[in-house]
């Protein structure tokens, strides 16, 4: 167990999108070749050494088939599923930012933030009608997790987010005259930025006995991150006042979660608690534990022979891809798959449409995809979806290839805020 807690922590520590040299490809390769050697040694050595590798050799390993003997499709097996576990995991902690200067331009610090969290950031100041300016700041960071480092850039140059742009990215624009600065107002956790928006003390004058004291919450997440939901436990809520005294929630079994859609990086919650006595003028200390699904690195799943194809099925890390058929459905083909996963949590509830959204498509003989045309859902369980995909096509079907792609794993992970001194109406 020691030695997989070392593994994992050693490939956690590798950064994900390092760039791949030609020697890496033939170590890979190498390696590979060695999950098959005669002696059990030389295969445990190579297997234990692809994983130090980390996941950024995920693309580089090598499709299973059915050639590929079933010592290697073991190993590389369980190689694709740990990596995709350690990516998903890296995929959890914050993105770190290192950088010095002084003087330097707004447009040359957020390009930097950019290529260094691969976090996407659009000035959206003209979008407002604001002006565009291009302020000096001075800059001093290392290895400072991105909200904290971005907030700081933000309140020098006078500006805040929009979180309702329509690309999965920071959208800046000019802060309000009247809008306080963004440091010291959120808590971070992770990659996630969790800041109080709105505290409201509600008295119903029909029904005396219905308040409440309603906070309204702002969750915001990096942009290369693309969880599949949030989920805040009112249990797990803690709230008391400048005493200490604890401020009892509103309904303890409830549980708050959302989730953003395909360009969203914010969400925001309501969280309920009975109100205090009117001596009570803030809450002191307000923590929690929100729970996000966050899904690892996107596999591709690639079937051919389409017109004979009958429950083929591809697996990669833990999930598989069956094509059940390919049938003509009056002037459309209709390509029916299931995906299950091995570990999807509560991930593929019925709620919850994010798996709608995985690419598929065809790929005719130019490469191009073909996008379909409408999907209906034929199966919803616990761990495994049906989706019937129709396309209009105007060549033979003997001519494409149908793709999908799906992250190959899903972790649910838990980031713990803290927020002081919330005022009180």
């Amino acid at each position: 167990m020691l030695g997989s807690v070392l593994l994992l922590g050693c490939f956690l520590a590798a950064p994900l999108d390092a760039p791949v040299g030609e020697e890496m490809k033939i170590e890979v390769r190498r390696l590979v070749r060695e999950l098959g050697a005669p002696r059990l040694a030389v295969r445990e050595e190579a297997e234990e050494k692809l994983l130090k590798l980390g996941p950024k050799i995920l693309d580089l390993l090598p499709a299973l088939t059915d050639r590929t003997p079933a010592e290697v499709r073991q190993r590389l097996g369980r190689i694709r599923q740990r990596l995709q576990q350690a990516a998903a995991e890296a995929a959890a902690r914050a993105s770190l930012v290192t950088l010095h200067a002084k003087g330097m331009p707004l447009s040359k610090v957020l390009a930097a933030f950019e290529k260094q969290t691969d976090n996407k950031i659009i000035d959206y100041r003209r979008q407002f009608g604001h002006e565009v300016t291009d302020p000096k700041l001075d800059v001093d960071f290392d290895k400072t997790p991105f909200w904290q480092a971005l907030d700081q850039v933000l309140d020098q140059a006078v500006l805040t987010v929009y979180a309702y742009g329509e690309q999965r990215a920071i959208n800046l624009v000019r802060r309000a005259d009247d809008q306080l600065p963004r440091c010291g107002r959120a808590s971070y956790s992770g990659p996630f930025r969790f800041e109080p928006l709105l505290i409201v003390a509600r008295r119903d004058l029909r029904h005396p006995d219905n308040t409440s004291l309603r906070l309204k919450m702002e969750i915001a997440w990096e942009p290369r991150l693309k969880p599949i939901s949030v989920k805040q436990k009112m249990a797990e809520l803690k709230a008391v006042d400048e005493r200490g005294r604890p401020l009892s929630v509103d309904d303890p079994l409830a549980e708050r979660e959302a989730s953003g859609g395909e360009s969203a990086t914010a969400v925001a919650m309501v969280f309920l608690w009975k109100p205090p006595s009117r001596d009570v003028t803030k809450i002191a200390r307000l923590s929690g534990t929100l729970t996000a699904m966050i899904p690892g690195k996107v596999e591709t799943f690639t079937f051919g022979d389409l017109a004979n194809a009958r429950n083929v099925q591809h697996r990669v890390a833990g999930v598989t891809v069956a094509l059940e058929r390919v049938r003509k459905n009056n002037e459309l083909w209709e390509v029916r798959v299931r995906v299950r996963f091995d570990r999807p949590g509560e991930a593929l509830a019925s709620y919850r449409g994010w798996i709608f959204q995985n690419e598929a498509y065809l790929e005719g003989p130019d490469g191009k995809p073909l996008d379909y045309e409408t999907l209906e859902t034929t199966r919803q369980t616990p761990d495994e979806v049906g989706v019937a995909y129709l396309f209009s096509a105007d060549r033979p079907l003997a001519d494409y290839k149908f793709v999908y792609k799906t992250p190959g794993a899903i972790v649910a992970k838990g980031f713990k805020y803290t927020i002081e001194d919330i005022k009180l109406p």
